[in-house]
C-alpha cells in the first residue's frame, strides 16, 4: 500500500482514522478529500465535493492511488432533506467508484451503516435481510450495491463494507454526547419501554477494525460492527450513570402520546416556534437497532474495549 485516498477524513470518524493511519503507515501518503481540510499533520488535503465528479477528478489528477477508504456521507438523521441523503451517499459514492475506475484503484473500504436493516428487536447478522426504512439507510444500501457491482466486474478488485452501529467518542457531538448532556440535567424519559436495544461502538474500536481490515485477508466482505455485549438502553443508561456519577430520574412515557406530541411540536417549529422535538427522535428511542458483529469475530478480530471501558476512556480523553 502506497497511497490512500480517504474521503471524509476531516469528519468525526475520519479524524480518528487519520491519526491511527499516520502512526501505522509512516511512509504512506494519505490524500484526504473533504469539504474542509484535516488538521492533522502529514495529510495531503484536497478540498473537493464527492457530489461533483469533475471537481474531484481534476483535483486528484496528479496522484496515484492504490487504496480508497470511503467515509464521506450525510449521516445525521433527522437533519437533512430526503434527497440530500441520496445526492451525497448514493450519487457521491457512484462518483467515488468512477474515480477509482479511472485511477486504477483495486481496493475500496466503505463505511456503510447498520440502518440498512429495518429498525426492530430482531437481531440482524451480517447476512440478514436488508430492509432500510429511512432515506439514510436506503441511500447507504444503494451505495453498497454499486460498490458490489464494481468489485465483481474485474478480478483483483477487493471490497470491504463495514456497517457500524452508533459511533461515539471524542469530538462526536452526536447521539451519545446528547444523551450524556440530557442525563446531566437529571432527567431522561424512556419512550415506551426500557428494553430498546441500541447497538453501539467506540470510535477508537472502529478505526482499529478498519486498520485491521486493511492489512488482513478475509473471506467476508460485509461486516456489522458493534460491541457484542448487551446494548439495551437501560444498560447503557446505567453505565453512564455509574461512570459519570449521575443521579437521574428516568420515567417511562407512553410511546404513542410522545409521538403525537412530537408531531405537534414540529408544527410549532414550522411556524417559527423553534424547538428540538422531532418524531424521528421519538421513534429512535422506541425502536431497537440490533445488530451483531459475527463476521468481525469470525475474522479473528479481538475487541480492545467494552462499552464500560470505552466510556471510561472517553471521559479521560474528553467529550
Amino acid at each position: 500500500m502506497k497511497n490512500i485516498l480517504l474521503t471524509g477524513g476531516s469528519g468525526f470518524i475520519g479524524r480518528h482514522l487519520v491519526g491511527l493511519l499516520r502512526l501505522r503507515y509512516e511512509n504512506v501518503v494519505i490524500i484526504n478529500v473533504d469539504l474542509k481540510p484535516s488538521r492533522i499533520n502529514g495529510v495531503t488535503n484536497i478540498i473537493a465535493d464527492i457530489r461533483d465528479y469533475k471537481e474531484m477528478v481534476t483535483a486528484l489528477q496528479p496522484f496515484e492511488i492504490d487504496t480508497c477508504i470511503h467515509l464521506a456521507a450525510l449521516c445525521k438523521e433527522p437533519g437533512f432533506e430526503w434527497d440530500e441523503y441520496f445526492n451525497t451517499n448514493y450519487l457521491g459514492t457512484k462518483n467515488v467508484i468512477r474515480l477509482c475506475k479511472d485511477k486504477g484503484v483495486e481496493k475500496i473500504l466503505f463505511t456503510s451503516t447498520m440502518m440498512v436493516f429495518k429498525a426492530g428487536d430482531k437481531k440482524n447478522f451480517d447476512d440478514s435481510l436488508t430492509a432500510p426504512d429511512s432515506a439514510y439507510g436506503i441511500s447507504k444500501l444503494l451505495a453498497e450495491k454499486e460498490l458490489k457491482n464494481w468489485s465483481q466486474k474485474e478480478k483483483g478488485r477487493t471490497l470491504k463494507i463495514v456497517r457500524p452501529a452508533v459511533v461515539f467518542g471524542e469530538n462526536e457531538n452526536g447521539n451519545f454526547t446528547k444523551l450524556l448532556f440530557q442525563l446531566k440535567k437529571g432527567f431522561f424519559p424512556y419512550i415506551g419501554r426500557k428494553s430498546t436495544v441500541k447497538a453501539n461502538i467506540y470510535v477508537l474500536e472502529l478505526v482499529n477494525f478498519i486498520a485491521f481490515l486493511l492489512k488482513t485477508k478475509n473471506e467476508s466482505d460485509v461486516f456489522n460492527f458493534c460491541f457484542p455485549e448487551n446494548s439495551e438502553l437501560s444498560n447503557i443508561i446505567d453505565l453512564f450513570k455509574k461512570e459519570f456519577e449521575l443521579k437521574v430520574y428516568t420515567p417511562v412515557l407512553p410511546y404513542r402520546f410522545m409521538l403525537v406530541l412530537a408531531y405537534f411540536f414540529e408544527i410549532m417549529d414550522s411556524i417559527g416556534l423553534k424547538n428540538s422535538m422531532h418524531h424521528r427522535r421519538i421513534q429512535k428511542l422506541y425502536y431497537s437497532t440490533n445488530i451483531f458483529p459475527q463476521n468481525a469475530i469470525d475474522s479473528g478480530y479481538k475487541f480492545e474495549y467494552t462499552l464500560e471501558t470505552a466510556l471510561v476512556d472517553w471521559k479521560l480523553k474528553g467529550i
